[in-house]
């Protein structure tokens, strides 16, 4: 049974992949992707918890930053824009390559 966090993770990669970046899950269903940036491959961790939380906020978020999409793709577009803010700085030579989702942004875990 796919839920709405399971199509979010999917509508996630798939906008990712669209600017280019390249996007696996670590395993089919999985809430683990595997990206790479700056030259170095990254795991980016979601929890179900934090997105269920940023999809209860979607409505909000499709209402006030993207009027005229849904709530899954204005979740989508923030978590996009969350994650782009979280990798500004270098990641090169940083020994953290694992990333989690924690309320409005990615953490080096």
């Amino acid at each position: 049974m796919t839920t709405d966090v399971d199509a979010l993770v999917r509508l996630f990669a798939e906008r990712l992949r669209s600017q280019g970046v390249p996007v696996e899950a670590a395993a089919t269903g999985s809430r683990t992707l595997h990206i790479e940036h700056g030259g170095e491959r990254l795991v980016i961790l979601l929890p179900e918890r934090e997105l269920s939380r940023l999809l209860a906020d979607g409505d909000e978020l499709a209402r006030d930053l993207w009027p005229g999409t849904s709530a899954l793709e204005a979740a989508a577009r923030m978590l996009t824009v969350h994650l782009e803010e979280s990798l500004e700085p270098s990641t090169r030579g940083s020994t953290e390559r694992t990333w989690t989702y924690r309320a409005g942004f990615f953490e080096k875990v």
